[in-house]
């Protein structure tokens, strides 16, 4: 029934009736129950005990079988219904205490609470108000005699006396009696709201004073932002509490934690940015320090704000500036969803010195996550330049380097890709967006392949550039400039990794090369002859050696000169490059005028019945074989002695510097195949060169096989 009587409103108007009341004629009984009243009701302490007596006294007082007390609430225009009296309460009575009208809402009680007047109210009357009628005549009632209640001049709220008898009609008597113990009554109704705001204020202050225990107590971030959305709660009874951070580098306010009424899925994700040139009126609340109470039928409500409210059917808002020295820290906004409640001095007070101490604990969390965040960059970055440093190829860097932005960056591994070469390959590869990114000498940002953005940073050192990383970023992030610092300082340590790769791999290949032909030099022909000679062992491939010598080279050198001899074994190397199998065949200068080739997987004379024999050998390799061993060479068709002939024929025909004019060069070639002609790398070396002096004694400028 209570909640019903709440709820309903009606359009319309009607006369009230207004009765004076003379209380000079009160009798001594009069006296006798406003007094008992009076010493009944301030028997109690406890706020709910002294209004439900109140109401049970005032009935029957009055004579009445129901009576309602109601409490006043002019700031937000509202009775309160605070305590009802019937001989048996039911659910709907206990539901209906608590509940807020508006006094509009209930002409009745207009004049009573803004004018202090006594007021009736009768269901069979045909001039009554109908909004007040029809509430009656919905739940069985007659008669309602309407009295203020007053504290000093003001007054605090008001009680109705409800009688059901058909005809019912209240007299003077009656009037006189209401009004007289309606004197201890609002007596009783101001002491139980103060108590009440004491006991609140108390309760209030108590969570201010554990929430400032709380906020020195931690220094995390999100334990912080939870602490002052409660404390806010407990400390001002409103719905929500939400806050919002200040984002200096993107001129917005991100939405970072709340408290209280969830709206599902409709929320926004924490996190959220709200750009401040959408949000006006929130710039200015974080330009200031004054709090700001909104009412959602405030007609003067900016229109951001009451899109804001209406988006989230917020019905009241009371925005707390955080700043901390004179400096935006965000906003701590509290929103009431169930009413338009006003909210009083003390809420501002409370809330004003709860912002005060969140803004410290808030920005002392800022700082301690920032020097978080900074250590485990500097971290990062120390972790990111030992693992540059160590890569030994353009390959290396480039997998260190997408590894080092996704983690710093903070972006997936797959939304990175990196190249690394020298700089000429680079320059030759540019196009596009690395093309400019190398012309800036920095990072730029271009939009991404269906959607959000690339960020290109070229790998520049000394302004030659090593190549280049992209990072995709998805839509709405952007790259923030601590990102973006990040992203150049590791494409500079990328730069000068690659380059110190380049030159490991230069110095490499010095220390494994001749310097005049660029052939392998001795130490590393014995390394690959190891390495083969193994191999050929494991998998029963045959393997080949040929040995060669310059006929006659001293001879050369003194009728010709040793640049001219520098030339011709110069030339003698690129041919030997060029007449084997490139990434397969290994050519090496042996020393002095005397080279070797290694043939892997290929047979020496009598090639034709060999190369059938390797066939089916190599058709009997297992899978496990083929698994471990990758890289098998593929045979060589045309056998040792072939390749021997192919390499003297193309030495026969060089054309020779102009200083030796006239002169022809040949070599003599020693073959030696495994297996057969040796089972030691050392062994097929020996009996190459034994034949490569057979070669020499039968003439020179020919090819000879050991035979064992």
């Amino acid at each position: 029934m209570r909640e019903s009587r709440r709820q309903r409103s009606h359009d319309g108007s009607g006369p009230v009736a207004v009765f004076p009341v003379d209380v000079s004629a009160a009798t001594e009984e009069d006296y006798r129950l406003a007094c008992e009243v009076g010493a009944a009701i301030t028997s109690s302490l406890r706020v709910e005990e002294v209004l439900t007596e109140v109401a049970r006294r005032l009935a029957l007082a009055v004579g009445v079988r129901e009576t309602e007390v109601y409490e006043y609430d002019p700031a937000a225009g509202e009775v309160v219904a605070s305590a009802t009296w019937v001989p048996e309460m039911t659910a709907a009575d206990y539901a209906w205490i608590g509940t807020r009208a508006k006094l509009d809402e209930r002409p009745a009680l207009v004049p009573v609470l803004r004018e202090g007047r006594i007021t009736e109210v009768y269901a069979d009357d045909p001039a009554a108000d109908p909004r007040e009628r029809d509430l009656m005549l919905a739940w069985g009632e007659m008669a309602n005699l309407n009295v203020p209640l007053r504290a000093g001049e003001r007054v605090v709220g008001c009680i109705t006396f409800i009688d059901k008898t058909p005809g019912r009609r209240f007299g003077d008597a009656e009037r006189r009696r209401a009004a007289l113990v309606a004197v201890p009554a609002a007596v009783a109704l101001a002491n139980a709201r103060a108590f009440r705001a004491a006991e609140e204020q108390a309760r209030r202050v108590e969570s201010l004073l554990e929430a400032s225990r709380g906020l020195v107590s931690t220094i995390s971030y999100d334990e912080v932002l939870d602490l002052v959305c409660a404390a806010a709660l407990a400390a001002v009874d409103a719905d929500e509490a939400v806050i919002y951070e200040y984002d200096a580098a993107r001129d917005a306010i991100v939405y970072r934690a709340d408290r209280g009424v969830s709206r599902g899925e409709e929320d926004d994700p924490l996190g959220t940015a709200y750009p401040l040139d959408e949000y006006p009126s929130d710039r200015a609340l974080l330009a200031g320090d004054r709090i700001v109470e909104e009412r959602l039928s405030d007609p003067g409500l900016p229109p951001d704000v009451r899109q804001s409210m209406e988006q989230w059917g917020e019905k009241a808002c009371l925005n707390i500036p955080l700043r901390y020295r004179g400096e935006p820290v965000g906003i701590l906004v509290l929103t009431q969803v169930t009413s338009e409640r006003g909210f009083s001095p003390a809420d501002v007070e409370l809330a004003r010195g709860l912002g005060e101490q969140a803004a410290v604990a808030i920005r002392r969390a800022q700082l301690h996550r920032q020097r978080e965040a900074d250590s485990r960059r500097a971290l990062a970055l120390l972790e990111a330049s030992r693992r540059l440093a160590e890569a030994l190829d353009e390959a290396d860097v480039a997998a260190a380097l997408r590894r080092a932005v996704a983690e710093l960056v903070e972006v997936p591994l797959r939304d990175v890709t990196a190249t690394c070469a020298q700089p000429d390959d680079v320059v030759a590869a540019a196009v596009g967006s690395d093309a400019r990114a190398i012309a800036a000498g920095g990072t730029v940002v271009v939009p991404g392949e269906g959607g959000g953005t690339l960020a290109v940073a070229p790998l520049l050192l000394d302004g030659a550039p090593y190549g280049v990383v992209r990072v995709r970023l998805p839509e709405g992030r952007e790259l923030s400039p601590s990102a973006r610092e990040l992203l150049d300082v590791l494409a500079g340590q990328a730069a000068a990794a690659a380059a110190s790769a380049g030159l490991y791999r230069e110095v490499e290949r010095q220390a494994v090369s001749d310097g005049l032909t660029g052939l392998l030099n001795h130490r590393a022909f014995y390394e690959r002859l190891q390495q083969e000679f193994v191999r050929a062992q494991r998998y029963g491939l045959p393997l080949s050696l040929l040995m060669l010598d310059i006929d006659d080279f001293k001879q050369f050198n003194d009728r010709y000169g040793h640049p001219a001899g520098d030339a011709v074994l110069a030339e003698v190397g690129r041919v030997l490059a060029g007449q084997v199998r490139r990434d397969v065949d290994i050519a090496a200068r042996y020393g002095g005028e005397e080279f070797a080739v290694i043939l892997p997987n290929t047979p020496g004379p009598g090639a034709e019945a060999l190369g059938r024999r390797l066939v089916r050998r190599l058709r009997a390799v297992t899978p496990a074989d083929a698994a471990r061993a990758p890289d098998l060479p593929p045979p060589q068709p045309d056998g040792a002695v072939k390749v021997g002939e192919r390499i003297r024929s193309a030495v026969s025909g060089l054309r020779l510097p102009a200083a030796a004019a006239g002169a022809r060069v040949t070599v003599s070639v020693g073959v030696a195949a495994y297996p057969g002609a040796g089972s030691t790398p050392e062994e097929l070396v020996r009996n190459a060169d034994k034949a490569l002096y057979l070669a020499k004694r039968l003439g020179k400028d020919r090819v000879e096989v050991y035979v064992a």
